[in-house]
Formats: C-alpha cells, structure tokens, sequence
C-alpha cells in the first residue's frame, strides 16, 4: 500500500481562488458589457478545483485504509450541496407563486424538478425545457453527474494497479478524451448549447483537476527538482495568470477558439496556479490569493454561486436596469449567501461532523 507523501490539509489560499472565480461568475451574469465579458471561465476553474480535491481525498483515504467509502462519499456530498439548493428551489418556487404571472411560475416550478435531479445541463444541452431564472445549476448538475461517476473509477483503478502513473495517465487521457470530442462535435456543426453544457464535452476540466490530484496525492511529484522546479513552476504561474487574465477580458463562450482549445488552457493555467500554491504557499501567489475577506469569499462562494443568478433575474423582472443589478445584486447576493452559509450550510455540516464521530 502506497504511504503519505502529501498530505491535502485546508488551504485559505485555494479558498482565495474559488473567491476569485466566484466573483468572476457573479460580474460575468450582470451582463454588463464593460464587465469581463470571458468571466465565465470562473465556472471551468470550479471544476478543475472539484476535481483536484475530490480526487486527492480519494486517493489519500485509500492510501490509509485501503478502500473508499463511497456511502460516505456520498453523504458527505449530499450534506454539503443538497439543503442549500433546495432553500433556493423552494424560495424560487414560493416567489414564482406570490410574484410572478401563472405561466412563468409554471415554467420555475419545472425548472426547480429539473435542478433537483441534477439534469439541467442536459436540458439545457438537449432543448428539453432549458431552466431560466436558474439555467446556472446546469453546472451543478455536471458536477453531481461527476460525483456519481468518478469515484466508483477511481476506486476501480486504485483497485487493480498499483502503478500510479498508468492512473495518471489513464486520467489525463479521459480530459483529452473530451477535448477532441468537444472540437470534433464543434467542427461537425454541434450546436454550442449541446457542447457547452454536455457531461462528455466539459469533462475535461474536472479531469485535468483529478490528474493533478492524482498526481499530488501518490507523491509523484516528490521525483521533481524542487528547486528548479519552484523557479520554473513560478514562471509557469505567472503565464497561467497573463492567460486567465487576457481570457476574462476577451473571451466569448460561443467561440470557436475558447471552444478548440480556450476551454483546455483555462483549465491547465487553473492546474498550474494550484500547483504553485500548493508548492509554495509562502510565495507572491500564495500572498495574492491570503487576504482574509477573498478567503472568506471563497468560503461562502457554493451560495453566491446559488444565489446570484436567480437574484439578478427577479430584479430585471421587477425593472432594475444593468447599472443597478451591478451595483445593488452583489450586495443583495452577499447577504443572502452569508445567511445561506451560517444558518443552513454550516451547521449542517457541523451536525453531520459530529454525528461521524460518535
């Protein structure tokens, strides 16, 4: 059985970049053209981050105990996503009722089954009633659609090869899987929706993260020169940085070249910051990515995800304008993801803690 060789502890600076990439989404669907318009691509570095810590967690439970628990799996995931989303479901379904006219809260009311059943990325894909005030859960609903695929996998090639690097490369192998099928679909004339919101065609990003996972977690990268490797790594970030940077102020999510290969250089230059900070959490980036309010966003950053999109659409319905959702949605957002987290998300998760260990 493979010992330690790293150990995945709580890291504020990566709840500093799942701050940066909430608050990438939450500028992006304001819809103000001034406003990096490429902020979607905060959605693609959620995943690489799922995939790089669900992964590595894997890994180092199976490394201790020689197996994973999936049941656990499982209802630690249940206990983390599900009673927030169905606060939001519900609250959507209680404001379509008293609000709003009978045929869009009809409309909400399918929507928020669909969410539920984590099959949004699919209606949206296939046309199949694609959700409206909350057509954002279509990421949750390929994440869900990962967690249900992934760690019986990974459990299967943990099981049968002892030979990390074959996982590895197995893994790495999956996301470009899903690159050329993403470009093939494109080039065959696809339609963007079915591209953009596929299981198939977005799985790379979360497998990029699990080989860097995997790769952290079985100590491969322990085989490196660490000092050529942090001068080298650090210049690698400072790219990876130019690259998220440039594309949040370029990109249009429909084009062909954030489709052939934007989508993968997003997710590679996600990979590489989280190497550098993980290699070095001490350094400029790990500085960068510490201050307390940006880690605290992060924390918080699965209810402004929930929150911000459905906020944003009721108060263009009620006639708020572009000026106005940027300005007062965020702050509306904010409080109401923070209520969201202290009061729903976190004492969940306290019970559940407790409940483990008894």
């Amino acid at each position: 059985m493979a010992t330690h060789r790293f150990a995945l502890r709580y890291s504020p600076e990566l709840d500093g970049l799942r701050g940066i990439a909430v608050l990438a989404v939450m500028i992006y669907h304001t819809d103000a053209p001034y406003l990096l318009p490429g902020g979607f691509i905060g959605v693609d570095m959620f995943f690489v981050l799922s995939g790089f810590l669900i992964t590595t967690l894997l890994v180092q439970e199976y490394d201790k105990s020689g197996s994973i628990s999936l049941k656990n799996f499982y209802m630690r995931r249940v206990l983390r996503l599900a009673p927030a989303l169905l606060v939001l479901l519900l609250s959507l379904c209680l404001v379509s009722f008293f609000a709003l006219d009978a045929q869009k809260a009809r409309r909400n009311y399918v929507d928020a089954l669909i969410a539920l059943f984590y099959f949004s990325n699919w209606a949206r894909a296939l046309s199949i009633h694609p959700p409206d005030y909350i057509a954002h859960t279509w990421s949750l609903s390929i994440e869900e659609q990962f967690y249900i695929l992934w760690p019986c996998s990974l459990f299967f090639m943990l099981k049968f090869s002892k030979d990390r690097k074959v996982i590895l490369a197995a893994t790495a192998a999956i996301a470009i899987v899903s690159w050329i099928l993403r470009n093939y679909l494109f080039a065959s004339g696809t339609s963007i929706e079915r591209i953009y919101n596929g299981l198939d065609t977005r799985a790379d990003a979360l497998m990029v993260g699990c080989a860097l996972g995997i790769f952290f977690s079985s100590g491969l990268a322990n085989a490196m020169d660490k000092n050529r490797l942090r001068k080298n790594l650090f210049f690698a970030a400072l790219l990876a940085s130019l690259c998220l940077v440039t594309v949040s102020y370029r990109a249009d999510w429909r084009s062909q070249g954030m489709v052939y290969y934007g989508y993968f250089a997003v997710e590679l230059s996600t990979a590489i910051l989280i190497w550098q900070i993980l290699a070095s959490p001490k350094s400029t980036f790990g500085i960068l990515f510490s201050p307390r309010w940006l880690v605290w966003i992060g924390s918080i950053s699965y209810g402004l995800y929930l929150w911000h999109y459905p906020i944003y659409r009721v108060m263009r319905d009620f006639g708020f304008q572009t000026p106005a959702v940027v300005i007062i949605g965020p702050i509306i957002t904010l409080a109401v993801a923070t209520l969201s987290f202290y009061f729903v998300e976190r004492p969940i998760l306290t019970l559940s803690c407790r409940s483990s260990q008894r």
